[in-house]
């Protein structure tokens, strides 16, 4: 059997690493959710909460002006 001169390996080489990232590129493109069709999440909502101490504090500035 013929060996691989350095061109072809490198050739070789190539092809096998694009080959693998197309590999998992169409991986991750094919499991993707569909977020148009999916259902709604809830969403997060934010609850202000604030220390006794600095609600007192606030209080005092707005006392003095």
């Amino acid at each position: 059997m013929k060996t691989l001169n350095e061109n072809q390996k490198d050739i070789l080489g190539t092809i096998v690493a694009l080959s693998l990232f197309w590999l998992v590129m169409g991986y991750f493109t094919a499991t993707q959710p569909n977020y148009a069709s999916s259902q709604k999440s809830s969403q997060i909502v934010q609850k202000h909460i604030q220390s006794p101490v600095l609600e007192k504090y606030g209080e005092l500035i707005t006392k003095n002006k």
